[in-house]
């Protein structure tokens, strides 16, 4: 029987930016994104935000006095995640937007919301940087870590439950990387990248991708991310998780669908979003034939069982208390003891990110097979209407998708 094996320090506050800027980067994202907001609703979010960057300042220092560190490549991310987020570029598009909404209005204080970030920035520049876990334990850390997880997906969630459809994930996982791995043996030796060459090129490729799946006509022009580092260096079936005909197709479409709805995309956890991303970036694997399907393959389960075992071992570290020495015992029966270095220090800067993605791709693909069962014709037939369903806790989802295919048939 699992459970909580120790609590040597107190948990890090689950608001610290994560490797692409969240959840700071993903509000100043979602604000330029917004549609038909007043001045006051503009203003209000901004200064929201604004207060938000405060808060993480202090809880950062907080925890700098108390002699924390932070892992040098986790330090380097952040610091560029916040150097875009205070560009010329970002404050001129936050002035810009706020101008488009019309109407009169306070001036928008982006003087203080660069100088927010600029003393965040400072003091994050101002920890020592080292190749040390930067998310601890503490007192009450299994129920601390419940709570936030639960806040992720949207709803209570039972760890045992989400422990055994972790397991049942990295089983099919295996399976199919085995099964990819017998079609192509020379896969793993490989390092051909999966890309048509420029950005330019894989996102226009995506993007007409994202019109088929998603029955589009070619004349509705998907909006254009800023070409940023990282999205650069990302081969396609990542590139597809992070924008077509994932997370910002996903923001784009909610921000076009009925006044009932956005609400609830609005509120959408983040456990439906990277869930229903993670297959989003599946979906576009048969269209990359030309790359050798059996190789496209094994490599996306291959990133796919990592980032599996990624969140089951922020679960085993940050709710069963697992140590470094207990976690080697678990990955042994998986032949991936090797791998517990590595996977622990991922996971001591990952606690959420690759478990809610997981579990959330768990939960889709167990509605997908009931509405299969239930009479739906085709996964792409579901994909569909379950984008149309919009976010909704799992259960109720699920017996809404269900119904739907029942009453048809």
């Amino acid at each position: 029987m699992f459970g909580p094996k120790g609590s040597p320090e107190a948990l890090f506050p689950e608001e610290l930016l994560s490797l692409d800027g969240e959840p700071v980067g993903s509000a100043v994202r979602a604000l330029l994104d917004a549609k038909s907001l007043s001045k006051s609703e503009f203003y209000d979010r901004f200064t929201g935000i604004t207060a938000q960057i405060d808060s993480l300042d202090a809880s950062l220092l907080r925890l700098a006095e108390k002699g924390r560190t932070l892992a040098e490549d986790r330090k380097q991310k952040t610091v560029e995640a916040l150097g875009s987020l205070m560009s010329d570029e970002t404050l001129t598009a936050l002035q810009d937007a706020y101008s488009a909404c019309g109407g009169e209005g306070e001036a928008l204080p982006v003087g203080a919301y660069a100088a927010s970030l600029s003393g965040l920035l400072q003091d994050i520049q101002r920890i020592e940087g080292r190749e040390v876990p930067f998310f601890g334990l503490g007192a009450d850390a299994a129920n601390d870590y419940r709570t936030v997880l639960a806040r992720y997906m949207g709803e209570p969630v039972i760890p045992q439950d989400v422990f055994a459809a972790l397991e049942q994930l990295m089983q099919a996982e295996a399976y199919a990387l085995g099964a990819a791995l017998t079609a192509d043996p020379e896969a793993a030796r490989k390092k051909e990248p999966i890309t048509f060459g420029s950005f330019e090129q894989n996102l226009a490729f995506l993007c007409q991708v994202t019109r088929e799946l998603y029955a589009l006509p070619d004349s509705n022009d998907l909006p254009i991310p800023s070409q940023s580092g990282s999205f650069v260096k990302m081969d396609l079936p990542e590139l597809a998780f992070r924008l077509y005909p994932g997370m910002a197709f996903l923001k784009i479409h909610a921000a076009q669908e009925p006044a009932e709805q956005m609400v609830r995309w609005d509120n959408a956890p983040d456990g439906y979003l990277a869930g229903l991303a993670v297959h989003c970036s599946y979906a576009v694997v048969p269209y990359l034939s030309g790359f050798g399907l059996d190789y496209v393959l094994y490599r996306w389960y291959e990133d796919m069982l990592y980032t599996t075992m990624t969140g089951m071992t922020a679960l085993l570290i940050h709710y069963y208390g697992y140590t470094e020495k207990d976690l080697a015992d678990y990955l042994q029966g998986w032949g991936a003891a090797s791998f517990a270095d590595e996977l622990y220090q991922k996971a001591m800067f990952d606690p959420f990110e690759s478990l809610v993605a997981s579990y959330g791709y768990y939960l889709y693909l167990d509605i997908c097979q009931a509405a299969l069962d239930a009479g739906c014709e085709s996964e792409t037939i579901f994909f569909r209407d379950y984008l149309a369903a919009g976010p909704a806790p799992y259960a109720e989802l699920k017996e809404y998708m269900v119904g739907l295919y029942s009453k048809q048939g």
